[in-house]
């Protein structure tokens, strides 16, 4: 247990801790035109995996050049644990709380080794800050 608990730990030293979104910040985020929330993306993962997708969210974790890629976490104030967060990758940059609209190709059981696998991951995605 206190292996766990020490990685757990070092992952949050090393790669940050991820902000929340509150339930006022919620209200004021919308859904882009012709785009997704955050829930629909898990909800709607088989019919969507390999194209092209738009959120709008809250960038809540920022890691640059990990793998030769940045790394966002994006949240919008839907869904629940598990579906609330979606990965994304990038060649651009944001900051932590920057509200942004992403487009990428969605993609499913993306296993990138080391422990790492997504459920659900937004890649090759451009960002345009939004607020």
């Amino acid at each position: 247990m206190k292996l766990i608990a020490s990685a757990a730990i070092a992952v949050i030293l090393i790669f940050g801790a991820i902000d929340k979104i509150y339930a006022d910040e919620k209200r004021n985020i919308t859904k882009v035109k012709e785009g997704y929330t955050v829930e629909e993306l898990f909800s709607q993962k088989d019919k969507l995996k390999g194209k092209k997708v738009s959120v709008r969210g809250k960038v809540v974790k920022f890691n640059a050049d990990i793998i030769g890629k940045n790394w966002l976490h994006l949240q919008d104030g839907t869904g629940k644990t598990g579906s609330d967060d979606i990965t994304v990758t990038t060649k651009q940059t944001a900051s932590v709380g920057d509200i942004v609209i992403i487009t990428g190709v969605l993609a499913t059981n993306k296993d990138i080794g080391s422990g790492y696998s997504y459920n659900v991951i937004i890649e090759e995605a451009t960002i345009r800050v939004d607020k």
